[in-house]
């Protein structure tokens, strides 16, 4: 993890670049936005498709083996014993909350049914994952304080949702420590602890999932993957004693989600590719941290995890994306915070092309 930098800390012993001024050449557009985890030019089969869509009993059967065989690999590679997949991530976060309110009627607690979800500070409903709109028994802390979040557990409360990696309201990498005190008091209060890993997951974080960076394991996971050429699909993760709260007939994947979920895991199963992403993690952060200490009048804070980079900005980031946009780079404006999340498979040319064009926008702007 990158460290927050304020104006008293030195600047480390990296070469400056010399200000590339307007010498930047776009060339083809840089996806830094987070839409993608591969850029379909560096990594072959990225487009999978199926021979035909799934509107027939021979093709649904087609489908479900498709799912059975990426639960089958996933499995092995979480904390999860049952893996579902499902079209949406909204309809992974309806299903894990009933699943989990499933299991606690099975085991005799039908009271519990409340979800506490820690947001931190973000403000605003688009915090809450999607699919968890307007349930009133879904609540909405905006603190990390371990006080506050132990006065809102009661008899009716059924689990603890968290995202490691806040992207949806701004951005903001969890603590390890929170977590820690939260597996803790799902533990103590027999709650289920769940982590939202739809951005933060497969290996974005520079290993396959955020989580495992702090050495807390949840109880769930939900993490998804949209490619551009096929349907999303998201993987809803768990352990066994939770499955027994599962119900079956959940709507089919998409067969060619289901291809691309093969591609992607196969992908980040091969040896030396999470290595490879560590690596380009490390130089991306590298690149940024000599840019914030030649740029200090334009960004107060550095902060990060692997493949997901942010700058804070002095006033709203929405103009610089913008600039950015229309010299080929695109990035996320969340707030003061200008998100870089470049896909997996981005080169260090890419990187380089990147704080390069951040750089030339620095210089106009401060001209």
């Amino acid at each position: 993890m990158s460290a927050t930098f304020s104006d008293s800390t030195s600047a480390p012993n990296r070469p400056i670049q010399p200000d590339v001024g307007d010498t930047f050449d776009a060339g083809a557009p840089l996806d830094f936005s987070g839409a993608s985890l591969f850029f379909p030019e560096n990594f072959a089969g990225s487009t999978p498709r199926t021979d035909a869509p799934i509107d027939s009993p021979q093709s649904a059967a087609k489908a479900a083996a498709l799912s059975d065989a990426l639960c089958a690999k996933i499995s092995p590679v979480s904390f999860g014993d049952r893996v579902f997949l499902l079209p949406t991530e909204a309809d992974s976060w309806r299903s894990a909350v009933e699943m989990v309110r499933r299991y606690h009627r099975l085991v005799g607690r039908p009271k519990r049914r409340r979800f506490i979800v820690c947001v931190g500070a973000s403000e605003g409903s688009e915090s809450l994952p999607p699919g968890l709109e307007g349930d009133d028994e879904i609540i909405i802390l905006r603190t990390d304080d371990h006080a506050a979040l132990q006065a809102e557990v009661d008899g009716s409360t059924a689990g603890i949702l968290i995202a490691p990696v806040r992207t949806r309201a701004g951005f903001e990498v969890v603590p390890g420590g929170v977590l820690v005190r939260l597996r803790e008091t799902a533990d103590e209060y027999g709650l289920m602890l769940g982590f939202d890993e739809t951005f933060c997951g497969l290996g974005r974080s520079g290993m396959l999932w955020a989580h495992e960076w702090t050495g807390v394991t949840p109880d769930l996971m939900v993490a998804g993957h949209g490619p551009a050429d096929a349907s999303p699909l998201a993987a809803l993760v768990v352990t066994q004693r939770l499955a027994r709260g599962a119900l079956g007939g959940s709507a089919l994947a998409d067969g060619a989600a289901l291809l691309a979920g093969h591609t992607l895991v196969d992908a980040l199963s091969t040896p030396g590719f999470q290595e490879r992403v560590q690596n380009r993690s490390w130089y991306l952060e590298d690149q940024l941290s000599a840019l914030f200490y030649r740029r200090r009048a334009a960004f107060t804070a550095l902060d990060g995890l692997g493949l997901m980079q942010a700058l804070t900005l002095t006033g709203d980031a929405e103009p610089m994306r913008a600039k950015l946009a229309e010299h080929g780079l695109l990035t996320r404006a969340m707030g003061s915070v200008l998100g870089l999340f470049p896909p997996l498979t981005v080169e260090e040319s890419d990187i380089d092309a990147a704080v390069s064009c951040i750089e030339m926008i620095c210089a106009q702007e401060e001209r």
